[in-house]
């Protein structure tokens, strides 16, 4: 079985994209643009922009993949998810070193990394646009769309064109009994996690980039404690605000494993997310969210086809108090892989399609000092493995693979908001990846670029 390449690229970070640059990041968030706007006291549509273009330089320095012992016969065993660079990557990588007789090992080497890339941050580049019209005198109606796209070249070849993306398009209906939101846009669990990556950490950065050779966007701190929130099509009530309570529920088109046995999926995936917001006076505010998800999954051509449920619980808080920011939060289930729900990965289920247990907790803070904030996070990943992974052939000494047991980062940032529109970001991060064959990896990422919002 070959080893698998880092999934980190990845789905998950492009998944955050553009509807992020809409939360309420109060002190540096730019208004959108008004496009046309109806006369005065006359009814009309009303249209209106909102996006942002960055770039940053990214240097990624430390370990490469472990190399496994290896007999004449190959690797004594094989990675489960790749480390920090992925194993498409060859930098540094030295041969292992043979015994007299060709067969045992008497040393290995696992090589550096030491390489730079210009790519997309956190938050690609996105490009939205809305219209909005008054249904009556109590009701309205909002639809809006967003493209996102990236600036590295996949895989490092200048000659592959780099595609644009609708990551957005929806219509939301809002009155006094609440709204109603139809179309694709951020799902509901791990969202609160997400939002707060994005507004206490890497919103104008750039963080965990992921494989070297792979595109963008970066990942910031998901895969580290933060399992990310994506974009789905979907049907979302959310009620009106009760003492600051309020749920929003919806179901959303199903994901499915394609490339293992379970392709199948049956009824839509209902998702919940439940928050409080209080205001603290005029001095701060908090926010506090639990949410939810489960979906069943099928074997592809079997009459006894159900196989078992994936399902996950999350939950947090942040909490503002002047110039000072907090967020933390956890996740927890089966079935989620390591940076998103249902992730098309070993991470996710093993080889006779059964789901692998995971959960996470990160937490963050940030200081604004004038035109600057100075951030910092720290999360971890932690994967079960199931008695499978740890159990040998007959006649084997060691498992035949290893499996990511645990990811780890501790990042920090500062950020300089020349205008409300104008971010230059300085970060950086430092990843460890640890596998169950006691396999280890650490590696550094250092980044710098800017950032225009509108």
């Amino acid at each position: 079985m070959k080893r698998w390449v880092n999934r980190r690229k990845l789905v998950a970070t492009a998944a955050i994209a553009s509807a992020l640059s809409a939360v309420g990041y109060s002190r540096t968030a730019a208004a959108e643009v008004t496009l046309v706007k109806p006369e005065n006291g006359k009814d009309g549509f009303e249209v209106y922009t909102s996006g942002r273009v960055g770039a940053f330089i990214s240097w990624a320095k430390g370990d490469n993949m472990p190399v496994a012992p290896r007999t004449a016969d190959g690797p004594a065993y094989n990675y489960i998810d790749a480390g920090g660079t992925g194993v498409t990557d060859t930098d540094g990588i030295s041969d292992p070193i043979y015994g007299p007789d060709g067969t045992t090992v008497v040393g290995h080497t696992q090589g550096t990394v030491d390489s730079m890339r210009v790519r997309s941050g956190f938050v690609g580049n996105t490009l939205g646009l809305g219209v909005r019209r008054k249904l009556n005198d109590w009701a309205k109606v909002n639809a809006f769309t967003s493209i996102w796209s990236i600036v590295e070249s996949p895989a490092r070849r200048k000659y592959f064109p780099n595609y644009a993306d609708v990551r957005e398009g929806w219509l939301k209906i809002e009155g006094p009994w609440g709204s109603f939101l139809a179309g694709k846009a951020l799902t509901l669990y791990n969202r609160g996690a997400t939002e707060a990556n994005f507004l206490y950490l890497h919103g104008y950065g750039l963080g965990y980039p992921a494989s070297i050779s792979g595109s963008g966007p970066a990942a910031g701190m998901i895969g580290f404690g933060i399992l990310a929130s994506t974009f789905s099509g979907g049907l979302v009530y959310t009620t009106p605000s009760l003492a600051g309570l309020q749920l929003a529920a919806g179901v959303y088109d199903p994901a499915s494993l394609p490339g293992t046995r379970l392709e199948r999926t049956g009824w839509a995936r209902p998702e919940a997310e439940l928050t409080f917001d209080q205001p603290l006076s005029t001095f701060g505010k908090i926010h506090v969210y639990v949410n939810g998800t489960i979906q069943n999954l099928y074997v592809k051509q079997d009459t006894d086809s159900f196989k078992g449920t994936a399902k996950g619980i999350g939950a947090g808080a942040r909490l503002e108090l002047g110039p000072v920011h907090l967020a933390g939060g956890m996740h927890a289930g089966k079935g989620l892989g390591l940076t998103f729900a249902l992730e098309q990965s070993p991470s996710t289920l093993d080889a006779d399609s059964n789901f692998r247990s995971s959960s996470g907790f990160y937490g963050m803070g940030q200081v604004v000092v004038s035109k600057f904030d100075f951030n910092v996070g720290v999360g971890q990943t932690r994967l079960q493995p199931l008695a499978s992974d740890l159990s040998a052939a007959p006649g084997a000494v060691l498992p035949a693979f290893s499996l990511i047991r645990t990811q780890t980062g501790y990042a920090g940032a500062v950020v300089f908001h020349a205008a409300s529109w104008l971010h230059f970001d300085v970060d950086v991060m430092h990843a460890d990846f640890r596998w169950t064959l006691k396999d280890k990896q650490l590696i550094n990422f250092y980044n710098a670029g800017t950032t225009m919002t509108w």
